[in-house]
């Protein structure tokens, strides 16, 4: 899995992750100690079940693509520091949350980048976009009355975010390096070492976020969504 030109249509699964209130201790065990050490670091009560779950979700989810116990799972990391899973049959995977949700994308023939933003006022937002954005996404956010605009920054905030997960570089890779189109899901410029091939795809949630993915691939992809309810029965996501 090389992550380019791949020969088979990729296909991309999608897990859309209810959050729980909480969990039990027995389940956070399946983390590892490098996942509790972080959480435990977090100030906000809000923010460690946050980030629990959604890696309780992860482990999960890729334990039962692959075969293997959650607990079991081994990460590694890439020189710009994206998890990758230490298994013959692993996927390429991204992980985002948000409020009280996560998206999971899993794809096996190409690698990915996937974000989710809950909807909220971002008073600070056009400072943002002067500050961070390429010039062509200024040019056509900065002009937009504020309710168009809000939407319209939060579907370009979500496919940057995608956009540097599946360069692998993340923050390291400046967001004015690149330009979206912040009304269709395409690539006006794409930054350096990064193919203008990968595809965008956009999609809201519930009405209560945005969600966006990037497959690295020439061929389009083929996007399936699922939906994980961890408020029920955490144990139902194969």
């Amino acid at each position: 899995m090389t992550g380019a030109h791949p020969r088979q249509r990729p296909r991309v699964i999608c897990w859309q992750i209810n959050l729980p209130d909480r969990i039990e201790n027995a389940t956070v065990k399946i983390l590892d100690e490098a996942e509790q050490a972080r959480a435990a670091a977090m100030p906000s009560p809000r923010q460690r079940m946050q980030y629990i779950s959604a890696h309780v979700a992860l482990r999960q989810i890729l334990g039962a693509h692959v075969g293997a116990a959650p607990a079991e799972l081994r990460f590694a990391s890439e020189a710009y520091g994206r998890p990758v899973l230490e298994h013959a049959k692993a996927p390429h995977f991204s992980l985002s949350h948000s409020g009280r949700a996560a998206m999971i994308a899993l794809c096996c023939e190409a690698k990915i980048g996937v974000d989710l933003e809950q909807r909220r006022p971002r008073p600070k937002a056009r400072r943002l976009v002067e500050r961070l954005f390429a010039a062509e996404e200024q040019a056509a956010l900065l002009p937009l009355a504020e309710t168009a605009f809000a939407r319209a920054f939060g579907r370009l905030w979500v496919m940057k975010e995608a956009y540097i997960k599946a360069d692998g570089r993340g923050l390291a890779c400046p967001l004015n390096s690149f330009a979206l189109d912040p009304f269709a899901p395409t690539v006006l410029r794409n930054t350096t070492g990064f193919p203008s091939w990968a595809q965008l795809s956009y999609k809201g949630v519930c009405n209560k976020y945005d969600s966006a993915l990037v497959v690295c691939s020439t061929k389009t992809a083929e996007i399936e969504y699922r939906v994980f309810d961890m408020r029920g029965d955490l144990y139902k996501a194969a």
